[in-house]
This record gives C-alpha cells, structure tokens and sequence, in this order.
C-alpha cells in the first residue's frame, strides 16, 4: 500500500504570474517556491496547488502539454459560500456556474481562473436522504 502525507495538483499552463496574482488576491496563497518555470502556492489553512510552463526539457514528455480545461476540477471549500459568491460577484471574478444548493450536500459556484482552470467553490449542507446512504457512517 501507498501511504500519501499530503497531496497537490500541479496544473501546466501559460501563465505562472497569472496565477500567481489571481490565486495570491483572491484565496490567500503565498509563494511556498518559484522559479522560472514553476510555481508552488500554499494557502494560509495548508491547502497547496502548483503551476508549470509547458514544454521545460527537464520534466517527461507526458508533463509537456498545457492544461486544457476540461476533465478536472479543483475543489476550494469554504465555511460561507454565500460570502465567498459576494466576493466573486464584487471583484468581477470569472463566475462560470451561478451560486446553487444540491441535494448531495453542497452549496457551490464555479470560477474559471485565467489559465481556464474551474475551481468549484463549495460548503457542505444538509443532503437529502436520497444521498445520506452514499455516506459512510462509522
């Protein structure tokens, strides 16, 4: 078995001071490494996200292509998705998905970040009794 300590994405994309403003401004996250061509985010609670230039010579072929938006989303949860919306809404932020409640238990919005990554703003609410049986209740 593997037994992880933690865990982060990296996202490959065109922009590293893109995210590095748009992730720092708006969430929170400092600078943990940057170089060039990579750039490491951690949150002031300990959520890390990391950003890589396309194409660098030093890492496999299969980490050269940038990301392309689709087939992922990066989860950010939050005690006040409503004031979070606010937020969103007052600083002109890319709102992808309107503020909604459902019935699995999430109260959420979508952004799409300037690199075209989707984070899904989200805050646990009460599920319908349709989902409580997914739940595990040890």
């Amino acid at each position: 078995m593997i037994n992880p300590n933690s865990a982060f994405s990296v996202f490959i994309v065109n922009s590293l001071d893109k995210a590095k403003v748009f992730y720092g401004d708006n969430f929170g996250f400092n600078t943990a490494f940057q170089s060039e061509w990579y750039l490491h985010l951690v949150s002031p609670t300990g959520i890390q996200v990391a950003f890589m230039l396309p194409n660098q010579p030093t890492q496999p072929d299969i980490f050269h292509k940038t990301y392309s938006g689709d087939g992922i989303i990066f989860s950010l949860e939050v005690n006040d998705v409503d004031s979070a919306y606010s937020y969103a809404k007052d600083n002109f932020l890319n709102v992808v998905l309107e503020l909604r409640s459902e019935e699995w238990g999430q109260r959420h919005f979508s952004l799409e970040d300037p690199n075209g990554v989707y984070i899904d703003i989200v805050q646990t609410i009460e599920l319908s009794e349709e989902y409580q049986s997914g739940y595990d209740h040890k």
